[in-house]
């Protein structure tokens, strides 16, 4: 599969989990997948990139719109990185509603590559709601099994969404959760369709909207993807709220003087060797993958220290190819 995050190249790797949203035929609506592929196959550097085919008919466009983004939710792959959230951030984009398509879609609209949206007010809200119900039945699964050592019952939490804090009051009316923002004053209607903790999928309905979010346990909360917006969510006590707000940021590694392989293939070309001064944007080697072969350039000036790969071996994503001195 082509990975968005990656400037689209090629992804490989099982298909550790593969389930296509529900086929629907209406007058309304028709969402129709096809696919070759099931769940545990594997898909590898040799083949067309292309799993399957996921398709929405409606009798408008902005009608069939609605249908591919909200069964684009529902789509499950886990295993090689696939392009659902940038088709998400497309279905959401008014130029695409309008279409006011060209070949040049891509780079008009992502000049600076595709590297996920930014939630929106809605989103957050949506997060912030779902977030509260997965760690009330977490809290309430700990006291059940662990006694005194569980959490304690209470209703007052923050919420922690990237940089923003938000107070949040939870109640229970009528078999829904009622999530108060304290902020604003206003009140969240959650009733949780379907979601069991290990499960990577959050099905809801918040105000009478339904949607689905991906879901991925993460240190003292979740990492949350809705449609193109991802984001990790911590719902804590103000006190360890106030504590996490304190942890310095984790600095990346410095890879400045690597020459990474972008994505896995085959290695069809070295065109340096050790000791050689390069210049940016001379060519380094040629990796070949899912029927094409991709170029990969120095992005410095330097000394190649050393070679980690030579013609004919295959490459992982991120394998070191070359070090600068």
């Amino acid at each position: 599969m082509l990975f968005p995050y990656r400037k689209f190249l090629p992804s490989i790797g099982r298909l550790s989990r593969y389930r296509p949203p529900l086929e629907i035929e209406s007058p309304e609506l028709t969402i129709r997948n096809d696919t070759g592929v099931r769940e545990g196959d594997e898909i590898s550097t040799f083949y067309d990139p292309m799993i399957s085919k996921l398709c929405a008919w409606a009798p408008d466009r902005a009608g069939a719109i609605r249908g591919m983004a909200r069964a684009l939710e529902d789509l499950q792959i886990e295993g090689p990185g696939h392009n659902a959230p940038f088709l998400s951030a497309v279905m959401d984009q008014e130029r695409f509603a309008t279409g006011r398509l060209s070949t040049n879609y891509i780079p008009d609209e992502f000049p600076d590559g595709f590297h996920g949206l930014a939630p929106s007010p809605a989103q957050l809200d949506l997060m912030t709601a779902a977030a509260c119900a997965m760690h009330r039945l977490l809290a309430a699964r700990a006291r059940f099994g662990g006694g005194a050592l569980g959490p304690e019952a209470r209703e007052e939490w923050d919420v922690i969404i990237g940089g923003s804090r938000r107070r949040v009051k939870l109640s229970d009316l009528s078999g829904r959760i009622a999530v108060e923002i304290v902020e604003d004053g206003r009140t969240l209607l959650l009733e949780t369709i379907g979601w069991r903790p290990g499960q990577p999928m959050f099905r809801g309905r918040l105000d009478g909207i339904d949607f689905t979010i991906t879901v991925t346990p993460a240190a003292e909360g979740f990492i949350i993807r809705h449609r193109a917006a991802s984001a990790r969510v911590l719902v804590l006590t103000p006190k360890s709220a106030d504590l996490h707000q304190r942890l310095p940021a984790k600095t990346p590694p410095d890879t400045s003087r690597l020459i990474i392989s972008p994505m896995p293939g085959l290695v069809v070309s070295m065109d340096v060797v050790e000791g050689e001064d390069v210049k940016e944007g001379q060519i380094i080697c040629v990796i070949e993958a899912m029927k094409m072969q991709n170029i990969i350039r120095a992005e410095r000036d330097g000394l190649i220290k050393s070679i980690g790969a030579k013609v004919g071996d295959s490459v992982a994503a991120d394998d070191v190819i070359a070090s600068f001195g």
